[in-house]
């Protein structure tokens, strides 16, 4: 490193200084200088080497960038902390790879219920139907010669669906008799029986009566999640789905993460629906009412997640036209246009930010019809209502979007983890080259984030940037070359565009315990490389 004077007083000196290098402040004015200084978490000044080593003294942390480039600390604007966390420390890894069928997963499933304690719970993570040999999912005709005297779980990596074995769907009370849930399918045999197969509100009501972990066990787990993230570069998460593992034990595990130190990134919360009981009704208790937008500047409740409809892969996002491989398939919307609508405008009222999840177009116009009754202005909404992942949105659209305010946060690795699925298998070539199209947001004036919905898929948003700029599939082909964006919007996704998602000024910034920029080469788009 190169010697620097330390001359400045020691009560106005940086915390940190980096310089010789390209800091790109990604605000609206594409600010591009060659250091930076900051203080307590907070960035003093991005200027020229000279005017930022003046500010160093005794004991500020010097960085030579040597030509490198500094970039503000990654926003994932839809993530599960907690999730990912207990997928970390899982008792079975149900993806693929590792796991080549389901024989192998049942293989782990075998050695899991060895290890485990009498009567208790098994969970497995992350298992994909369409990469397996059996291209199925896995049954509880699979599961049951493993795990007698044991309930398991293989939760889908999507998480529309879950997989019980006789003794899970007895300690539920899932049998022959039992419903279909509004907006969910219980799978069953040719007799009739319940095969172990749980789609969208019937998984989630599946892991909603499961044991819960307690607020410690869910605490560190955040911490495992954070340590990952910080390790991505990392420094902002949106918790799309707070409750959804733990209830409102989540909340207490946040408190305890923080206190502990365990709280390695700032957290944007949205509670999921499931917390507001009487939201069915139209109704709000005060106390739900009131903790819309509370918090500090490392932990906020942000606003309300919903779903309209489920996944691609798994058939269940609600597309107008029929899925190529099922014609007669459309999907699901989880609610009734009139129940959706009813929800968003009592959380609208009530103050709260609302996100929904959409996947399929007939999905993305059910939500902007609810977003419609709202009569929203972008020149003077203050809620920033979005949608989640967003992935078959039209033209016509992202118009509306635009024209409402309405924001959206794209799963753009859908392209290279499912892209070859979506071409040959689920939408076929014309409407997978469509799929999260950035270039038309950005054509149409619809602000948007990235994000990776970790754990479905790895984190790193330099994956994600590839991806947008690329367009590139796991078999190594082009999809919707059009729809690729250059690495400049491809950033600001994950950054101050993200930061915009979640009424967050502080893209540029983040505490003294987490890094406030990343710092890595400079990115020109022939030097980003595949997952």
């Amino acid at each position: 490193m190169t010697d620097v004077s330390r001359t400045a007083d020691p009560f106005t000196a940086a915390d940190l200084v980096v310089f010789n290098g390209t800091v790109r402040t990604l605000d609206r004015g594409g600010t591009v200088r060659t250091a930076l200084a900051a203080r307590d978490g907070r960035v003093l000044t991005v200027d020229t080497d000279a005017a930022v080593l003046g500010l160093v003294g005794p004991r500020t942390r010097v960085l030579d960038l040597q030509g490198r480039c500094a970039v503000p600390g990654f926003i994932e604007t839809h993530n599960h902390p907690t999730f990912f966390g207990l997928t970390l420390a899982a008792q079975v890894d149900a993806g693929s790879p590792p796991n080549d069928s389901i024989s192998d997963i049942v293989d782990r499933v075998e050695q899991a219920v060895a290890d485990a304690e009498r009567g208790s719970w098994v969970h497995g993570y992350r298992y994909d139907d369409t990469l397996l040999a059996d291209d199925r999912h896995p049954t509880r005709a699979d599961l049951d010669p493993v795990s007698k005297d044991h309930p398991v779980c293989l939760q889908h990596i999507s998480g529309h669906f879950c997989v019980l074995n006789s003794a899970g769907l007895r300690a539920l009370g899932i049998h022959r008799d039992t419903p279909d849930p509004v907006g969910g399918v219980i799978h069953r045999d040719a007799d009739g029986e319940p095969n172990g197969v749980l789609a969208e509100t019937a998984a989630f009501a599946a892991y909603a009566a499961m044991p819960k972990p307690d607020s410690a066990d869910l605490a560190e787990a955040i911490g495992l999640a954070g340590d990952a993230y910080l390790a991505a570069g990392v420094t902002t998460v949106h918790d799309t789905g707070l409750g959804l593992v733990g209830g409102p034990a989540e909340l207490d595990a946040y408190r305890l993460a923080q206190a502990s130190g365990r709280l390695r990134t700032r957290v944007q919360a949205y509670l999921v629906q499931d917390l507001f009981p009487g939201l069915s009704r139209g109704e709000l208790s005060p106390v739900e009412a009131g903790i819309a937008g509370i918090g500090d500047d490392r932990f906020r409740v942000a606003g309300v997640k919903m779903w309209a409809d489920g996944s691609l892969q798994g058939l269940t996002g609600c597309v107008s036209e029929g899925y190529a491989c099922a014609p007669d398939k459309n999907g699901l919307l989880i609610f009734p246009q009139e129940d959706l609508s009813q929800r968003v405008a009592t959380l609208h009222e009530a103050g709260w930010q609302v996100a929904i999840h959409g996947n399929g177009d007939a999905a993305i116009r059910a939500i902007l019809e609810a977003y419609a009754k709202l009569g929203l202005d972008p020149q003077q909404s203050d809620r920033r209502h979005r949608i989640e992942h967003c992935q078959m949105v039209s033209e016509q659209q992202l118009d509306e979007m635009a024209s409402a305010g309405v924001l959206a946060s794209f799963f753009i690795k859908h392209v290279y983890y499912w892209g070859d699925r979506h071409r040959d298998r689920f939408l076929g070539p014309e409407r997978a080259r469509r799929i999260d199209p950035l270039a038309s947001a950005r054509a149409h004036g619809v602000t948007f984030g990235l994000h990776s919905d970790t754990p479905v898929v790895p984190v790193p948003p330099l994956e994600g940037i590839w991806c947008a700029v690329r367009r590139m599939t796991r078999d190594g082909k082009e999809l919707g070359p059009e729809q690729r964006v250059d690495v400049d919007t491809a950033l600001r996704g994950y950054t101050s565009q993200a930061a915009h998602l979640g009424f967050d000024t502080r893209a540029a910034s983040n505490t003294a315990s987490s890094p406030m920029w990343r710092c890595c080469p400079p990115i020109p788009p022939s030097s980003i490389r595949p997952p």
